[in-house]
């Protein structure tokens, strides 16, 4: 990519394209990855939507946007998630902003939140004011986007160990115009936060740091060289957080409700022997876009 040559629109897409396809360089499962990571990078740069590249595609770049361009890709290179470079992404068609202190937000975790809407709706239909707890909100993509599509049927607390992690919550909370939240810095693991909010919800969400310390290891580089290791292990077994849910959801739970949780490709088995060894009868299993047991919906009643 020379500054000699007149750079448009156009030969940058095309450019963009083939050189990020040549590197293996993926933004998403889609068959356009390398177009789409290219097309975003143009669109960061130019502040502008994709469709507007195509309607201005013989546009000139200019000496400084070409820099950026070329800036972007060298950090996207070095396998630096996109997300990160652009410093948002988008989740349930709403945007949030992003740093490298909270986890990339994945489309199945649409599911988790769409469950957790469906039961909401369903389970709780005559109740004025549903508290939900967000057990490990990160960037609060889960707590915001139950807030925006519930509205007033929800008031959400969204925890979480991180305090950078709270802090852009807080940010995506105004960004997406929701004041049915509050995001509060606390250690699950702690007697302080079993005491202080027993009795409290209806309902209880969770994508928590589910991939084994082992695990880790495998998972590409985009993820285990970029993404917070408090966001996705437990460094143990990747089970200590649904232990510790199945543990005290009935303490946290008002009188009767549910536990919904994302829980790993290979993962269904021993979160239902987890939940059934802690007394829990009704487990619930839906599956993703690939057809893999992806979330966990467990009834919780009060004898």
């Amino acid at each position: 990519m020379t500054e000699t040559k007149i750079w448009r629109i156009i030969d940058i897409i095309n450019w963009g394209t083939e050189f990020f396809k040549s590197k293996g360089i993926t933004h998403n499962s889609n068959g356009n990855e390398a177009r789409t990571t290219i097309e975003l990078i143009l669109c960061h740069v130019l502040k502008c939507r994709r469709i507007d590249l195509y309607i201005d595609f013989e546009r000139p770049l200019s000496k400084n946007e070409l820099e950026e361009i070329k800036t972007l890709i060298k950090r996207r290179l070095k396998r630096e998630p996109l997300q990160y470079i652009l410093g948002k992404t988008e989740f349930m068609g709403l945007e949030f902003k992003l740093t490298p202190d909270v986890l990339i937000p994945r489309p199945e975790t649409e599911i988790l939140v769409e469950k957790t809407i469906e039961t909401i709706k369903k389970e709780f239909a005559q109740k004025n004011l549903v508290k939900v707890l967000d057990i490990g909100t990160g960037s609060g993509n889960i707590a915001i986007s139950l807030a925006k599509f519930l509205g007033e049927k929800v008031y959400i607390v969204g925890i979480d160990i991180s305090e950078k992690a709270i802090e852009v919550a807080n940010e995506n909370a105004k960004l997406n115009k929701v004041e049915n939240v509050k995001f509060l810095a606390f250690d699950l693991f702690s007697d302080e936060f079993n005491e202080k909010f027993k009795n409290q919800f209806d309902i209880i969400v969770s994508n928590p740091p589910y991939i084994s310390i082992e695990e880790v290891q495998t998972l590409q580089d985009e993820i285990k060289n970029y993404e917070p290791w408090i966001a996705i292990t437990d460094g143990a077994d990747g089970l200590n957080f649904f232990r510790r849910i199945s543990n005290i959801a009935k303490n946290l739970i008002f009188e009767r409700g549910f536990v919904l949780v994302e829980m790993a490709y290979n993962q269904s088995e021993k979160v239902r022997e987890i939940f059934t060894k802690a007394g829990f009868k009704e487990i619930e299993f839906f599956k993703d876009y690939l057809g893999i047991e992806r979330v966990a919906k467990i009834k919780v009643e009060k004898l």
